[in-house]
């Protein structure tokens, strides 16, 4: 039994033997025994077709709160500057208007008393509209780089300021591609970390403007403490719409990366295997989904290689007489 095993394994060793370099040479449709797939555990499926919302990948970075949390600070400490200059205002008003009655109708001051407090006046005045046109000038920055509704909360000191302050949220803005429009729904978006962690984000409100390198539409969201990520983050971020799309469900097992594109192994013939590029991928769950169109690299009851797809990649970078193969671009059919 051994030796059967080892034969059958040579078998797959022979299949896979002088694979180069990803990149190397073209990738090959490969052609495979059956002893050289029972050895290598090579299982092909037939895709379902399968419905799902459809969704927008967007890219996601976690902010820095510190400028928001700053401004806020800026706002209550000019408001309280004004407060303070509407209150001298007052006395001085009051001053001015003493001084007036006893300048004209009692003669009891000096001319020189009488100007002195209407000037204290106006110094009062120009004091408390440079503190309101201060407050004016940071609300209306508030606005303009945090949206209304983060621009509320800077200004008010409301809901989710508080939670930023003592780290119990963080901001994570949302930025889809140059061209991209926002899907109707995108309250409950779905998350992940390079390292693929799933994070929960809550939707605050649009973004004033576009991220610099990315110029599309823009969203807040809030992140908890609990899927907390260091600031600069960068996320992968799904924005589910309305409705539903058709298209195929691939298991992540069946895709491998060349060059940086998705591609999967569709079985042309028995034992034929064509590398087929896939890149317009959406993870769900635990594999992707591929929404069907007219330009689909892959259609319902087509059979994908599912289980030792890296080492039909493997035959397929093979330089030619290494294995029975023949060269085919990525995308070509069988």
């Amino acid at each position: 039994m051994l030796r059967t095993f080892f034969r059958c394994a040579a078998l797959v060793a022979a299949a896979i033997a002088g694979a180069g370099t990803a990149g190397a040479q073209p990738l090959a449709t490969v052609i495979l025994g059956s002893k050289a797939m029972f050895a290598g555990e090579i299982r092909a499926v037939a895709l379902q077709q399968t419905r799902r919302a459809p969704s927008v990948v967007a890219f996601g970075m976690v902010l820095d709160p510190g400028p928001l949390i700053s401004l806020s600070a800026q706002i209550a400490a000019a408001r309280g500057k004004l407060a303070s200059t509407q209150a001298v205002t007052a006395l001085k008003r009051s001053e001015a208007a003493r001084a007036a009655d006893l300048y004209r109708t009692r003669h009891n001051i000096s001319q020189a008393a009488f100007q002195a407090a209407q000037s204290q006046l106006l110094v009062a005045q120009a004091a408390q509209a440079s503190a309101q046109a201060q407050l004016g000038e940071l609300l209306a920055r508030a606005r303009t780089d945090w949206g209304a509704k983060l621009g509320l909360a800077a200004a008010s000191g409301t809901a989710p300021l508080p939670e930023l302050e003592r780290g119990a949220e963080q901001i994570v803005e949302v930025s889809l591609p140059l061209g991209q429009s926002l899907p109707p729904a995108s309250i409950d978006p779905r998350a992940s970390t390079p390292d693929g962690k799933r994070v929960a984000l809550r939707l605050v409100g649009r973004a004033p403007r576009a991220v610099a390198g990315v110029a599309g539409p823009s969203l807040y969201y809030l992140m908890a403490t609990q899927d907390s990520a260091p600031i600069g983050t960068p996320l992968t971020v799904a924005l589910s719409g309305h409705g539903t799309v058709a298209g195929v469900l691939i298991p992540a097992s069946a895709v491998v990366w060349h060059d940086g594109q998705a591609l999967v192994y569709r079985q042309s013939a028995p034992g034929t295997f064509v590398p087929v590029a896939v890149p317009t991928l959406t993870r769900a769950g635990g594999g992707y989904f591929l929404a069907e169109g007219g330009d689909a690299a892959l259609q319902p009851g087509q059979r994908i290689v599912v289980s030792g797809a890296a080492l039909v990649f493997s035959a397929s970078q093979s330089p030619p007489g290494a294995t029975k193969t023949r060269a085919a671009k990525p995308e070509d059919d069988d």
